[in-house]
């Protein structure tokens, strides 16, 4: 499916996730969870890396829409974590058209790591007329 006003699909690449991006995204939100911030811990809970937090793989996941179409444009955005991200991690997000009308349009997202491990499905509402949309196709923290 395809619209001349809505692409039939969009991505970017966000990452490699730094230390820097978990420690400015912990102290923002308010999630100090030593999970996502401290090796030892990550180690010790069966993981090579400390994780990357849900709501900044979601926040990344919102930029992809916000980036293509403008600030104002996300009407609505559903997440499911299917798998964890780690530290070091590129994440991959793309987006499919599944549905349009003249002012909106429904996408299915996945977004999976560098490596391919599914991180999180969902869906996204967007319109059209909201501030201009980003030129660029990828996008680095």
């Amino acid at each position: 499916m395809s619209s001349p006003t809505f692409p039939s699909a969009i991505e970017i690449s966000c990452g490699p996730v730094t230390a820097v991006d978990l420690a400015l995204y912990a102290a923002a939100s308010g999630d100090l969870n030593p999970l996502h911030l401290d090796d030892g811990v990550a180690r010790k809970a069966g993981f090579d890396q400390p994780l990357v937090h849900g709501m900044l793989t979601m926040a990344y996941v919102a930029r992809l829409f916000t980036q293509t179409f403008g600030s104002g444009a996300l009407l609505a955005l559903n997440t499911r974590f299917i798998g964890a991200a780690k530290r070091g991690d590129t994440l991959v997000l793309s987006a499919r058209l599944g549905a349009c009308d003249d002012n909106s349009a429904l996408y299915h997202v996945r977004g999976t790591t560098g490596a391919g491990s599914e991180v999180v499905s969902g869906s996204a509402r967007v319109r059209l007329g909201q501030a201009s949309p980003a030129t660029a196709a990828q996008i680095t923290p």
